[in-house]
Formats: structure tokens, C-alpha cells, sequence
């Protein structure tokens, strides 16, 4: 299964075996604290791990928020794709514009400081990713602690940590790649610290909720204030005159209006700043719901089916799925923890089914509640094994042992082997190529000097050029000039190289 790994490549992978096994060794003998440590260390390790296997950008989307970031690092109020458009441009083209305003910024602002402490390189690019996905495990464990027993918490924070598609989403491999995991990390912290106050009832937390549900909104837009649903449905949990008693609301709108306070001033911003840009990508945010942008179309059931791509493939998948959230309402320490959870999966499969745009990594948001869930289910199915074993000791041993396995199966490791290696070849994307591709671009400086210079690049690989402008200081573009073109080039003083596989005119 190693094989196609490089020596540099599967040792990080080790190490963070080595990190998760001893986590779930030392959570079995009671050491919870250390568990945890081990278990967040463990999935830096992983991640990191994952985030090294490809030494260039991910087609579409990784390659346009890395160049946004990096043009972010001197002007993180500007963000912009081309720094210095010497062409005309369509400004509603988020993939050849100049001011982009195709995502709000914060996920940026993060990636843009990495690339400022690290480098501008592929796994600086990552290195936030790799961090809030850490995080999250945290989050999912205090969640299921919260919600249910220390034992479902680690369990789902372990199959978060170690679950394919999110370490994927780190990597840059699905779309909208280092955008989702921003999202989904303010989502579930807003969630966390809702949690934590409904637990404490201590004020502090309000400032929490509103500050990451703020925070999700400067990534993705307005479900990222998911919570405020949620709470209000959960209301009347215990008392139903609260849906009618005004003094309920009051923590609520505290709340809301710290999440206003955060988002807001740069919505004001760039209407100001950017105002073509802005009301353009607003009106393009609200079509989202009623019409299929950019070819991203599904039926009802697009969302339900794309559990098999986010939790696994078998078709045993969604019934272990409804089978664990049964479990994890089912032992819910209290009925406000059991709507919430509920509501939360139901209003979030249901917006986003009856959205006419449809993408897999939409749903995420809530994948801690359904890891939490398989958490439940293996509790106890372990619990039932235990039980049958006569002898205590062996019990004691085969309970880690499965967890150990069960993670394991959950990594699918020899996926990740055939998306990341030269293992199979029809199923990794054409790394062969993508690898001969960011060679040659990093070769371009060598080549063209470091002055002033345009770049056409006619490429068979899709947006090339991208690349071009992340890796060096060159504009570049995917198209052969016209006459008009390489004039309008050279009357601003740039030099011209046009790379092209065919003849050229």
C-alpha cells in the first residue's frame, strides 16, 4: 500500500499514526487530557502529511484563492486576481478579472498571512487549513462531551480527524477546498461556544457565538449564521411560551448584533470601494438559490447522494449514518441539545437540496454532528462486544484495537494513494502532468530573467497561467495575442514571451 509513496511523503504519515494510535491508547486507560493533546497533534500530522503529496496548485479553485492571497499580502483591502490588468478584462469573471470579490475575504486574510510568514509556496498555502482542521477535532469532541458522554466526543473528534474528505478539502483536491474548511471551522465554532453557553449559561460565550458566526459569514456568505436557526428553533425545547416571550430573544439579538458588527463594515467596504464588483457578486450571491450557477445543478437528491462521496463509499453508508444520529439523539443529555442537533441536519440538507446550485462539500457544515453520530453507533456496538467477553482484559484490548481499525478504514488511505501518487494513473487527475507543468513554470525565471514580462501561455493543462502568477512575478495569460495585444503589451513597457505547444500565427 506504501509502495508509491516517497520516503519524504510517508514518514509525516507515520509519525501521526503513530500520534493517533497512542491517543487512542491513552483514552482508553482513562488519560483524556493527553488523548486530546495526542489527538490534536495527531491530526496536524496528518495534515500535514496530506497537504505535502502534490508540490503544485489544484486545478480551479485552490489556484485562484492562492493568487488572491498573495496578491492580499501588500494590499489586504484590495483583493484582486490580476494585480496589474494590462488588458481589458470582463469584471464579472472571477477567473480573469482585477478586484476579486468572488468570496469574501477572511480565508484569504489567512492564507495571505501564512504566504507572508512562510513563503509563497503550495504548503504555506495550506498551513491555515491544516491548523482550523486541527481545531475542529477539539470542537467536535467538546461538542459530543456536551451533548453526550467524553467517549462518543473523542470517538467522532477521531473519525473527523482521520475522515478522507476533509483532510481532501485541506489539500486543495475538491472544490471550494481551503473556502470549506474556513467555513465549516467558524461554523462549528459558533455551534461550540452555543454549546458551552447553553452548558454555563456565563455571558461571555454570547460574545463567542456572535464573533464566529460573524466570522463564517466573511468566508462564505449568510448560512454561515446557521446557529441563530437553530437556537431559535430550540427555544421552545423545554417551554413553548418561549417562542412567544420577548425576553427570550434578548441573547439571541446580543448575539446577532456582535455577528453584524463583525461582517458588516466590509460588505459597506467594498460597496463604496468596489461598487461595480460588489453589487455584482451580491446579486450573483443571491441567484444561488434559484438558479443553477456556472453548471453546478443537481436534483432534490444531490445532497443525499453526495454522503456516499463525503462519508464513504458502500452502500451501507447512509444507514450507519441515520443509525448513529439515532443513537446520538437517543443518549442526548438534554432535549434542547437533541432539537438542535436535529434542526441543524434537517435545515441544512433541506436549504441546500431545494437551492437550485448544488455542490458536494455544501452539507459539510454539519459533518461533526454525523461523525458524532458514527461515534455514538461505535460506542455502542464496542460496548455490546465488551460485554459478551468473558474475560475482562481481553475486552480491554480488543475495544482499542477496533477503534484503531475502524479509524483506519474511515482514512482509506488507498485513496489517498491513487488521487496523490502515480499508482493509478486515470484516477489522480493527471499528476504526471501537473508535476512536468510546475517544473517548467519554476524554471521561468531562469528563463525570461526578472524584468518586466507578459506571459502567453496556450497550455493543455486548464488555467496554467494562474500558476504562472502564484510561483512568479510575470502577468500571464491563456491565450495567443492578437497584432492589437502585443502592441498594447509593449507600449507599457513589458516584455513578451508567448509559449504555445502548436504552430503559432
Amino acid at each position: 500500500m506504501f509502495s508509491y509513496f516517497t520516503t519524504n511523503q510517508i514518514i509525516p504519515f507515520i509519525v501521526s499514526a503513530v500520534i493517533l494510535v497512542l491517543s487512542i491508547v491513552t483514552f482508553s486507560i482513562n488519560k483524556e487530557k493527553i488523548a486530546l493533546v495526542l489527538l490534536f497533534v495527531g491530526s496536524l500530522s496528518l495534515g500535514f502529511f496530506i497537504s505535502n503529496l502534490d508540490h503544485f496548485l489544484m486545478i480551479w479553485d485552490e489556484q485562484y484563492h492562492a493568487l488572491v492571497a498573495k496578491n492580499m499580502i501588500n494590499n489586504p483591502l484590495k483583493p484582486m486576481l490580476y494585480s496589474n490588468p494590462l488588458l481589458e478584462y470582463d469584471y464579472k469573471s472571477w477567473s480573469g478579472n482585477h478586484i476579486w470579490l468572488h468570496k469574501q475575504p477572511l480565508f484569504l486574510w489567512q492564507i495571505a498571512l501564512s504566504l507572508k510568514l512562510f513563503g509563497v509556496n503550495e504548503l504555506a498555502l495550506r498551513v491555515p487549513s491544516i491548523i482550523l482542521h486541527s481545531f475542529l477535532v477539539l470542537f467536535t469532541y467538546r461538542i459530543g462531551k456536551i451533548t453526550n458522554s467524553s467517549t462518543v466526543g473523542f470517538y467522532g473528534a477521531l473519525f473527523f480527524a482521520v475522515a478522507y474528505y476533509p483532510l481532501e478539502l485541506v489539500a486543495g483536491r475538491y472544490s471550494t477546498d481551503h473556502n470549506d474548511i474556513a467555513f465549516l471551522f467558524y461554523v462549528i465554532a459558533s455551534f461550540w461556544s452555543w454549546f458551552e453557553y447553553k452548558k454555563s449559561n456565563k455571558s461571555y460565550w454570547l460574545i463567542l457565538i456572535g464573533l464566529f458566526a460573524g466570522c463564517a459569514v466573511l468566508v462564505k456568505w449568510l448560512t454561515g449564521m446557521i446557529i441563530y436557526a437553530v437556537w431559535t428553533i430550540s427555544l421552545g425545547s423545554n417551554n413553548k411560551k418561549n417562542w412567544v416571550n420577548p425576553k427570550a430573544y434578548i441573547p439571541i439579538l446580543i448575539s446577532f448584533l456582535i455577528s453584524l458588527i463583525t461582517f458588516i463594515p466590509w460588505q459597506i467596504y467594498i460597496l463604496r470601494t468596489f461598487p461595480l464588483e460588489a453589487k455584482y457578486e451580491f446579486q450573483l450571491n443571491a441567484e444561488h438559490f434559484f438558479k443553477a450557477i456556472e453548471g453546478h445543478s443537481g436534483d432534490f437528491w444531490f445532497h443525499f447522494n453526495a454522503i456516499k462521496d463525503i462519508y464513504g463509499s458502500g452502500d451501507i453508508v447512509p444507514f450507519l449514518i441515520i443509525l448513529g444520529i439515532f443513537l446520538l439523539l437517543k443518549k442526548a443529555t438534554n432535549q434542547t441539545f437533541r432539537i438542535a442537533i436535529i434542526s441543524a441536519l434537517i435545515i441544512t440538507y433541506g436549504f441546500f437540496s431545494i437551492a437550485a446550485t448544488k455542490m458536494t462539500s455544501f452539507c459539510i457544515i454539519v459533518s461533526p454532528f454525523i461523525f458524532l453520530g458514527l461515534g455514538a453507533l461505535t460506542d455502542f456496538v464496542l460496548v455490546f462486544l465488551v460485554t459478551k467477553i468473558k474475560f475482562i482484559k481481553v475486552g480491554l484490548i480488543i475495544k482499542p484495537l477496533l477503534l484503531i481499525l475502524f479509524a483506519f478504514s474511515i482514512l482509506n488511505l488507498s485513496k489517498i494513494q491513487n488521487r496523490h501518487t502515480d499508482s493509478k494513473p486515470k484516477d489522480n487527475n493527471n499528476r504526471k502532468v501537473e508535476e512536468n507543468e510546475i517544473l517548467f513554470i519554476k524554471k521561468l525565471p531562469i528563463l525570461l530573467g526578472n524584468d518586466k514580462c507578459v506571459i502567453f501561455y496556450k497550455s493543455n493543462r486548464v488555467n496554467a497561467h494562474i500558476q504562472i502568477m502564484f510561483y512568479t512575478d510575470y502577468i500571464s495569460y491563456d491565450f495567443i495575442p492578437t497584432i492589437k495585444q502585443i502592441e498594447l503589451v509593449k507600449k507599457q513597457y513589458y516584455k513578451i514571451a508567448v509559449l504555445n505547444s502548436t504552430t503559432l500565427p
